[in-house]
């Protein structure tokens, strides 16, 4: 259970100790595109840049003990639960502003690389389907996006990810144009030109998750070269960075969506949309309070 009540959040936080700050802060390692979106999960800082080391085509689990980087949210509470109580951002760049930071719980990823990124057709993904006892029950409210890790060659393909709904039938992304040579931590699916989509890949009409992803598919020119992550996350919450250098906090108790809750076992990451083409080396500062009850 969560807060019974303002008094009980009071007592949870000030008697009892439920509470905790945590903090990020990354360095972007690439110039980030105008209208498009930044992954942080590869950037330098705090949680250390993650290399995604697994087998290409494997689906690989992630929660907050990942060996590649994770934030301390507090360990297991169940049967209490865990709360957001407020979260901060700051971004230090000569451009680019004003952004918004996103946070997510990333449940799992896919990566590609090799003749896998510069050769056409399906490349079949390896995965057990979610489930009940899963984090996000039969992936109910999960999304995915595609990011670049370091740069990508020239060329812009088209693709197509297969999915299961939260049901476990077939759907399919919405067919998207994949970014030319973009930069380390780049989402490829995102951005101002035609068939882009920001942040995350649509799901078929009436689906409101993904259980399980299938394949992905490239078709036209593959990219010359490069590796791509497949995302599977779930959206926690959003805030604007009005300006650089300006710390913007924002109340989760008070206003709404009020106690966005961490569930167990919760790998929170950033992701960051620039309305300008942001400088190489910016750097980023997040950090969030919780709590929880029971």
């Amino acid at each position: 259970m969560g807060f019974t009540s303002q008094d009980d959040l009071i007592a949870q936080i000030t008697n009892n100790g439920k509470y905790g700050t945590t903090i990020c802060q990354k360095t972007l390692p690439a110039a980030g595109t105008a209208g498009a979106w930044t992954d942080l999960g590869n950037a330098a800082g705090i949680p250390v840049a993650a290399t995604y080391g697994a087998a290409d085509l494997t689906f690989t689990s992630t929660d907050d003990t990942w060996s590649e980087g994770a934030l301390y949210n507090g360990g297991n509470v169940d049967p209490a639960t865990k709360h957001f109580l407020s979260a901060g951002a700051s971004c230090v760049a000569a451009a680019g502003a004003p952004w918004f930071i996103m946070a997510v719980d990333d449940v799992g990823y896919v990566k590609l690389s090799g003749t896998n990124v510069s050769t056409t057709g399906t490349k079949t993904v390896t995965m057990t389907a979610l489930g009940a006892g899963a984090r996000y029950p039969n992936g109910e409210g999960l999304r995915m996006y595609m990011s670049a890790l370091g740069a990508l060659g020239a060329n812009a393909p088209t693709c197509i990810v297969n999915y299961l709904d939260t049901a476990g039938n077939a759907g399919a992304t919405t067919t998207f144009t994949s970014t030319a040579s973009a930069t380390s931590g780049s989402l490829i699916n995102t951005g101002a030109a035609a068939n882009k989509y920001n942040p995350f890949l649509p799901l078929a009409a009436g689906d409101t998750g993904v259980s399980d992803i299938v394949s992905v598919v490239w078709s036209g020119t593959a990219h010359a070269s490069g590796t791509v992550i497949l995302h599977l996350v779930k959206p926690l919450w959003t805030i604007p960075v009005p300006a650089t250098g300006l710390y913007n906090k924002v109340d989760f108790v008070n206003a709404l969506p009020s106690f966005p809750k961490i569930p167990d076992g919760a790998n929170i990451r950033f992701i960051m949309f620039q309305t300008g083409a942001t400088t190489t080396g910016g750097t980023v500062f997040v950090d969030y309070d919780w709590a929880y009850g029971g």
